[in-house]
């Protein structure tokens, strides 16, 4: 609260101190310098025409913040920062009249503010025309299409607002389903599109749609977006469709009313602060589940399809496209952009057609097995069964969540034990497949059975193993084990969403090498493999590599052996809820005892020390700078532990050192990576932004406080630190289910035992200063690093932060 306080009201404004956070601020604009930052700002002046928007943005001129007077932000803070504009807002285990006690205590004392400001908002004046706007840039990567209706917002927030937000939220979910099913096409004409209704600013609502698409598409893009909007506008939505939309929605509130006494602090913080900000209604889980519970059954269609008239107007439309500058890519005129509007409404549109199967998800049910052996760890509340298949189901019962029970499962081998030339096809096989559909369900029949059902699972292949992730409801649990015994033996192989997800590799990946960090990227990719075959970047070129019938081939592959699986659930179940599941649906799938593993691609780090230069023409130069600290050690417990306090003691460092007493950079990304396969090796990765002129220098600040580290080891304050912060973290996380299921995998994989996560506290506590400064001098030496720096190839375009220390 002390802290609250000081910010509400005694900040003193020291003229060096705002100098120095100039710096910080230059450089946050300048990392927010990219293609589509330079498009949207100038579309602005469209989309907010004759309004304040169209001219500000939310960080300001550069120049300006460089430059103003040091009255100017003191007046700008006593303006604003008043009584009457603030609130403040506790959410936590405490209790609640000693801190409100204390609130106003504290917060009473402030005086009101005398003579004050008025708060206007600001207007987006209506207008009559479609205003039309084009945008290129020479780093854009992909084209971009919005058609923007404007409308007033509503001012009451009653009862009658809150049914409005249901009859909104199933009309945004049903226009949502269609343009998905038109994304699965095999040539769709976007790559990926949304329509919604929402807020765009304070003064003005909106109805959006959104494509992406690839370069030269704009107008069929457009076309596209305009003919789905033109054809609810005509023949509206269809009684299947609202039925699963209003089943979704339900669905939706009742878990979350389920869920409504664990909801973290944050959330509700959120909510709060968004009702004293913009007047949000915060009626709360409970009501809001009744609520819906009551009127969605009165939402009929006719007032669904009365939406599409009210907001599909003439008036208020703003059409952007922004999109890549090249020499051989031609974009439309703002007037054939306008005469597609009369196309579209003057032609033949057919009503949409709602194609669903009733059929059931499996038509002919297993044999089951059996639990053939099962032990219990009551120490950290774990049960494991072995299925006589072979497989093996690992349980974590909790009572963390009211209604959430996540799944995982994985097998040794990946995309490791296939050769160079079938390797681009192992990669894509479980994202391509995943998306084809199971059994006799296409994938827009599935994702329509499966509408009202909170249940989701998706497969994968990474490099030495592939396995599911998923999560169900206690009530959908069935299907979630239907789902998983259809992806053994019943996956699609759907030639339309092969060629629907290679278009879209294919528009992101047409112009990657115009986004300088494309280059930047790749040569970290390349570098840290040591080049590797495994780890060429993915180009259009190489999309030729990958095909479908070998995709299939590998996917029935890689989950053909049951025997091979490890499955895991944690949550809200109990073990004997679970059993006639599991002995139905996986101890009746096919053991082949192949006993498959990994294999070792050997894709190492580079060995001693390389340096690289990436040089690139930049619109806004900048610097990135890239550093990464690499090796073998040994893969313990504590020296990860030792590793990890490593990394958050330099985090902190940076922040004060190249943040805040340089002003040189908005922020420092560290990062330290463990794996023990396919050999125990670390990695330290550093990054940051900055002005092209400072990079070298910086640099040697990162150098200097590993240096550091390594020679004189952390300091009392910041092993205290370290430890308050991570024994926090831990008493949080250990009451999430995802934190259970992330360290049951991993420690399975790892080959570790599960009494280690129980013993976080120990190690910790054990953990002292000389450990770390140990595993600093071990592990950071520079024997093997690389250093890999983006510049500029103009730096006289560089716009330069005066104020970095020379």
């Amino acid at each position: 609260l002390l802290i609250l306080y000081d910010w509400a009201s005694q900040v003193s404004f020291e003229d060096e101190e705002i100098d120095a956070e100039r710096g910080v601020i230059h450089e946050e604009w300048r990392t927010g310098r990219n293609a589509m930052e330079r498009m949207n700002k100038r579309a602005m002046k469209k989309l907010f025409y004759n309004s304040k928007y169209a001219v500000h943005d939310v960080i300001g001129d550069i120049q300006i913040i460089n430059s103003f007077p040091y009255e100017t932000l003191r007046r700008f803070y006593h303006d604003w920062y008043r009584p009457d504009l603030q609130a403040i807002i506790a959410v936590g285990d405490f209790d609640p009249q000693v801190v409100e006690q204390k609130i106003v205590d504290l917060f009473g004392t402030l005086p009101k503010r005398e003579n004050a400001r008025e708060r206007a908002i600001e207007k987006v004046p209506d207008h009559e025309e479609t205003l039309v706007a084009i945008e290129t840039d020479k780093e854009a990567q992909y084209t971009v299409v919005e058609v923007v209706y404007k409308h007033e917002p509503v001012e009451k927030r009653d009862q009658e607002y809150l049914r409005q937000q249901l009859v909104t939220q199933l009309f945004n979910q049903m226009m949502n389903a269609r343009l998905s099913e038109i994304q699965r096409q095999a040539d769709p004409p976007f790559i990926y599109a949304y329509d919604v209704y929402t807020n765009l600013v304070r003064s003005k609502d909106a109805y959006l749609a959104v494509a992406i698409t690839k370069s030269g598409e704009a107008m069929r893009a457009l076309e596209a977006l305009l003919t789905e909007n033109e054809r609810v506008l005509r023949y509206g939505f269809t009684e299947g469709e609202l039925e699963r939309a209003k089943s979704e929605l339900l669905k939706q509130r009742e878990n979350a009313f389920n869920e409504r006494n664990k909801r973290r602090s944050e959330q509700l913080v959120w909510q709060y602060m968004n009702h004293f900000l913009e007047n949000k209604p915060i009626p709360g889980p409970e009501f809001e589940y009744i609520f819906a519970k009551d009127l969605l059954p009165g939402i009929t269609l006719e007032e669904i399809n009365d939406l599409p008239s009210k907001w599909i107007t003439d008036s208020n439309r703003v059409i952007v496209i922004q999109g890549p500058q090249k020499e051989d890519l031609i974009y439309p005129s703002e007037q054939e952009v306008l005469d597609v509007l009369a196309k579209i409404e003057n032609e033949e549109i057919a009503p949409y057609i709602d194609k669903v199967s009733n059929k059931p998800l499996i038509s002919e049910l297993p044999e089951p097995g059996k639990v053939v052996e099962s032990s219990e760890d009551k120490a950290i509340g774990v049960i494991t069964w072995r299925l006589s298949n072979g497989a093996r189901v690992v349980l974590k019962p909790t009572d963390f969540k009211e209604d959430e029970i996540l799944f995982a499962a994985f097998s040794l081998g990946g995309t490791s034990l296939y050769s160079i030339d079938e390797y681009l096809s192992a990669q894509l096989a479980a994202s391509i497949i995943g998306e084809s559909g199971l059994g006799d369900f296409d994938a827009t029949e599935l994702q329509k059975a499966l509408s009202g059902q909170m249940v989701e699972i998706s497969p994968y292949i990474n490099e030495l193993k592939e396995g599911f992730n998923g999560r169900s409801s206690k009530n959908d649990l069935e299907t979630l084990f239907q789902l998983l015994h259809l992806y053994f033996g019943k996956a699609r192989a759907d030639e339309n969403i092969y060629g629907a997800y290679m278009n879209r590799l294919k528009a992101f990946l047409e112009n990657s090498a115009l986004d300088p960090e494309n280059a930047f990227r790749d040569t970290i990719q390349v570098t840290m493999a040591s080049y590797s075959p495994y780890r060429k970047p993915l180009t259009v070129e190489r999309l030729s590599e990958a095909k479908l019938s070998l995709m299939k081939q590998i996917f029935d592959q890689r989950f053909a052996d049951a025997d091979g699986f490890i499955y895991y659930f944690v949550g809200s179940f109990q073990p004997e809820e679970l059993k006639p599941l599991v002995e139905k649906y996986l101890a009746s799938l096919p053991s082949m005892k192949k006993n498959e593993h990994w294999k070792d691609l050997k894709i190492q780090p580079p060995k001693g020390q390389v340096k690289k230069t990436v040089v690139r023409d930049m619109e806004d130069p900048k610097a990135t700078v890239f550093i990464s600290f690499t090796g073998k050690f040994d893969y313990d417990p504590m020296k990860r532990l030792a590793m990890s306090a490593i990394n958050d003691i330099l985090s902190y460092r940076f922040i004060e050192t190249i943040r805040e007493e340089e002003g040189a950079t908005y922020g420092t990304s560290v990062r330290t990576r463990f794996s023990k396969y396919p050999n125990p090796q670390y990695q330290l990765n550093i990054q940051f932004d900055c002005d092209p002129v400072n990079a070298e220098r910086m640099t040697n600040i990162v150098y200097q406080e590993i240096e550091k580290l390594r020679t004189q080891g952390p300091t009392q304050e910041q092993m205290r630190n370290f430890k308050e912060n991570q024994l926090k973290t831990w008493a949080e996380k250990i009451k999430e289910n995802s934190f259970w299921m992330d360290k049951l995998t991993t420690s399975d994989f790892d080959g570790e035992s599960y009494e280690n996560i129980l013993k976080f506290p120990e190690m910790l506590e054990s953990l002292t200063p000389e450990k770390v400064k140990n595993a600093a001098q071990e592990n950071y030496s520079g024997e093997n690093m690389v250093q890999i720096i983006l510049m500029p190839s103009d730096l006289s375009k560089s716009v330069r932060n005066p104020n970095i220390k020379p």
